[in-house]
């Protein structure tokens, strides 16, 4: 394959294979430069989006576990029947009514990595681990002061808090 072609009019061109393939090389590599930049977009995206969504749920966690004993501060916000007491170190929330067959409490408390919640007739003897668990959770920390209950829940080192008043005279 010739490198000089003759045109009409005596006019010579010179065909350059080179040309050709450098365009050809500089396309590919603007491709491949194109194709890099993609994927290295789509790999910070989905690390991004990775952490967003474990931190929503470490913090789901916690935000349930507050609302979970919001919840039952509300239906049990009668006169006298919600305080907080401790048993061996660790605080729980003591829901107490009553029913037809006795008097009966409910308690809210963190043992061994758990929420837990024991019903049980009043007076009678428990062990912290006989309480259902509830949800995973490290801590819930809670202290009454008067109508006040503050509560605050910890998993993972992160925390949440609430306060509730209490209604009831």
């Amino acid at each position: 394959m010739p490198c000089i072609q003759t045109i009409e009019g005596g006019h010579f061109m010179i065909k350059r294979r080179n040309a050709w393939i450098a365009n050809y090389a500089g396309m590919l590599s603007l491709l491949c430069m194109f194709i890099v930049g993609s994927l290295a977009l789509t790999s910070v995206g989905v690390y991004v989006y990775k952490n967003i969504v474990e931190n929503n749920a470490q913090n789901y966690q916690l935000r349930v576990s507050l609302s979970y004993v919001a919840t039952k501060v509300h239906q049990y916000d009668t006169s006298g029947q919600i305080s907080v007491e401790e048993e061996n170190g660790i605080p729980i929330l003591v829901l107490r009514e009553s029913l037809d067959s006795g008097n009966y409490r409910t308690m809210i408390y963190c043992y061994k990595g758990k929420m837990r919640e024991l019903f049980q007739e009043e007076g009678l003897s428990y062990s912290l681990e006989d309480g259902m668990e509830v949800m995973e959770l490290d801590q819930l920390k809670l202290k009454q002061d008067g109508k006040q209950i503050f509560v605050k829940a910890i998993e993972n080192g992160e925390q949440e808090q609430l306060v509730l008043n209490i209604r009831s005279e």
